[in-house]
């Protein structure tokens, strides 16, 4: 460990972009990288209990006032131990995925450059942002099935009026991040692009010499739901509780099985969100300070 700071990699998500599968190749690699010098830390470490970001670093008022609670800085340096970067991955802490009560979700995570700026300034320095998103209605075809393996069960027809393709508008979220204080590069990505680009989004979080180390593993870490198995829980939730309807029809009724996969949207619906996504990745490409990972032609 050098006695520079070391720097910060953040790895926000968003939800459904394979963040768990890149997550999971991380932790996978956590002891080879730390004896590189690179701490690793997801969502095994800040979804334990007073363990998630905010509480660690003082973003919030501490359950318990009488326990004494570690600097954010204090802590910074507790975590990184004898390494000269730190990767964090945790995708809850720019807002969640769905609204826990199934009501209107006009715009997503409207809050995340004021959190990634509150962290940066607790600490102290810089914080380089890696964010990835996805095709609109493809995200919430995602977002939709999640929600009902929470066991909150919604017509899909209430779930659209609460959650229209508007609400989804990437370029607003980066750009939120890029004028956000205290963040170092910004790192976009496409979801469709991550299985290419994979090699080069590690190298960036990671370092180019230390990426050797981060293996590709399967994909499909969560398995969505079949066009069936969402009738099925939409069928079976009336009147019962709904809780692990989600996992039971996924069981019953698997993609994998040769059911077809869910898809609450018309190919107009898709094509006015694809619309809107290339509009929004073209504003993201054309912003200062952010760097749009891009599979090369050919």
């Amino acid at each position: 460990m050098t006695d520079q700071p070391a720097t910060i990699a953040f790895h926000i998500g968003a939800h459904k972009t394979a963040t768990s599968h890149l997550q999971r190749c991380l932790k996978k690699a956590s002891e080879g990288l730390a004896e590189q010098g690179v701490r690793y830390y997801g969502p095994q470490y800040f979804r334990q209990r007073r363990h998630s970001i905010q509480g660690l670093f003082g973003l919030r008022p501490p359950s318990n006032p009488k326990i004494a609670r570690r600097s954010p800085k204090d802590q910074l340096a507790i975590m990184r131990k004898n390494s000269d970067r730190l990767v964090f991955s945790e995708e809850n802490f720019i807002g969640p995925l769905n609204d826990p009560r199934g009501l209107l979700l006009a715009d997503r995570y409207p809050l995340a450059g004021v959190r990634v700026q509150s962290l940066a300034q607790a600490i102290g320095q810089d914080i380089d942002i890696y964010v990835s998103i996805r095709r609109p209605s493809a995200y919430l075809n995602s977002a939709y099935c999640q929600m009902l393996f929470s066991g909150l069960v919604r017509p899909l027809a209430v779930y659209k009026a609460n959650n229209p393709l508007s609400s989804i508008d990437w370029s607003d979220l980066v750009g939120q991040l890029r004028a956000a204080d205290g963040v170092g590069k910004v790192v976009v990505w496409c979801y469709e692009d991550y299985a290419q680009l994979f090699p080069v989004i590690v190298a960036d979080l990671v370092g180019a010499t230390q990426a050797p180390l981060v293996p590709w593993v399967p994909r499909n870490v969560h398995t969505g739901l079949s066009q069936a198995a969402v009738a099925q829980v939409l069928a079976q939730a009336e009147g019962q509780d709904a809780t692990g309807l989600g996992y039971e029809a996924r069981g019953a009724l698997p993609v994998e099985g040769g059911y077809a996969a869910f898809d609450g949207y018309t190919a107009t619906e898709h094509a006015v969100g694809d619309a809107a996504y290339a509009t929004q990745i073209g504003n993201i490409a054309a912003m200062d300070g952010v760097t749009l990972l891009q599979p090369v032609a050919g």
